[in-house]
């Protein structure tokens, strides 16, 4: 897995790992068409390999699409604080 474009975020213990990605070269529409973003989540405990499939939960937008790169970052982090949330259990706030 290249770091590259991953953003990485700590939260309650975990690293969430986000890839948000176009399918058009530089993310860039056609004429006239909404630029299409998509995500991909990973989810590990910290220090733990996000490459490592037995270790790493994963998410997609799936058939969701949004029309900016910031919008599908943002819903890629919601979506992962919600598995991790899931994961983890309740806060004990």
């Amino acid at each position: 897995m290249s770091n590259a474009d991953w953003r990485v975020e700590a939260y309650r213990g975990m690293d969430v790992y986000v890839l948000v990605s176009s399918p058009r070269a530089g993310g860039v529409a056609a004429l006239g068409e909404v630029a299409q973003w998509g995500y991909e989540v990973r989810v590990c405990q910290e220090g733990a390999d996000p490459s490592d499939a037995g270790d790493t939960e994963r998410l997609s937008s799936g058939a969701a699409h949004f029309a900016t790169r910031h919008a599908a970052e943002v819903a890629a982090f919601g979506a992962a604080y919600q598995l991790v949330d899931k994961l983890v259990g309740p806060r004990g706030d």
